[in-house]
């Protein structure tokens, strides 16, 4: 692959990150329930990408209903985690997904783990443990829910790169589609829903989730799941940033310790992996 498709797979990453990182405070600032504001942004993304989807439509297969069924999961729990704990907690712990990148890696994908995978998950579960250790009972539930959002982030990593044959908008709306469908049977009326609410859909459909899956999905057809998974750590600094600008939450010490670990565990796992390429000690 010529350089210049990398360094736009790059950027395309930087920008799906810092998308992606509005989320905590638009999660905040809405009215809505989980299931709500889930259903409602992936409904708005997938009727912005109808005409584009429509027009290169491909065949559905089992592809398309693995990667659809991890999406579905991966947005759906980290709405569901901000709501239930601070979003710092359930940013942080969905960046857990490189850990089940580096699991799942050789069963999907063939690429065996190195020394550096096992200093990457040794320190990144280390900060999963001491934001489990921090967390109040009230914030238990959003924790788990943050962690399983991860297992469901690393699947969609792996299963994108597995399936980057696909077209990235056909992907992208098909998956955006399955989410409305999944969770409209479940959703209760919203008594409370202002105006102001559905305008924060529509910039979470278009804004914050429709461009940045559309970039990031792009991007893995360009660069290596392990580097999509470490450029989007931009996410998880930023996202508490805005979440601070927006409604005045701030991450606990526990949350910050822990956080800061679990990044740690993640830089360190691809920058030694790095070095092994380098070495020549590592296919």
């Amino acid at each position: 692959m010529n350089t210049t498709s990398v360094i736009q797979g790059r950027l395309m990453l930087v920008t799906a990150a810092v998308g992606w990182s509005l989320s905590g405070a638009i999660i905040k600032s809405a009215d809505l329930s989980a299931l709500s504001i889930a259903f409602g942004r992936s409904l708005v993304a997938a009727l912005c990408l109808a005409p584009l989807a429509w027009r290169r439509r491909q065949p559905l297969d089992w592809g398309n209903l693995w990667l659809a069924l991890a999406y579905t999961g991966s947005v759906t729990l980290l709405v569901a985690a901000t709501k239930a704990t601070t979003a710092a907690n359930a940013i942080l712990l969905q960046y857990t997904a490189p850990v089940f990148v580096f699991l799942l890696g050789l069963p999907l994908l063939g690429e065996r783990p190195g020394w550096g995978d096992w200093v990457g998950l040794v320190l990144t579960m280390a900060g999963v443990g001491w934001i489990f250790a921090g967390a109040g009972e009230a914030d238990s539930l959003g924790v788990m829910l943050g962690l399983a959002s991860g297992l469901s982030f690393g699947m969609l990593i792996l299963l994108q790169r597995r399936y980057r044959h696909k077209d990235p908008f056909w992907v992208l709306g098909v998956n955006n589609a399955v989410v409305a469908l999944l969770l409209l049977p479940w959703l209760e009326p919203e008594p409370a829903s202002t105006v102001g609410d559905l305008g924060l859909m529509v910039v979470m459909g278009v804004v914050q989730l429709g461009i940045p899956y559309l970039l990031f999905f792009m991007a893995l057809q360009r660069v290596p799941a392990r580097e999509g998974a470490l450029i989007t750590l931009l996410e998880p600094l930023l996202n508490p940033v805005w979440v601070a600008l927006a409604v005045g939450e701030l991450p606990g010490l526990s949350t910050q310790a822990g956080g800061a670990i679990v990044l740690l565990g993640v830089v360190a796992r691809y920058a030694l992996a790095a070095g092994e390429r380098l070495s020549g000690t590592r296919d």
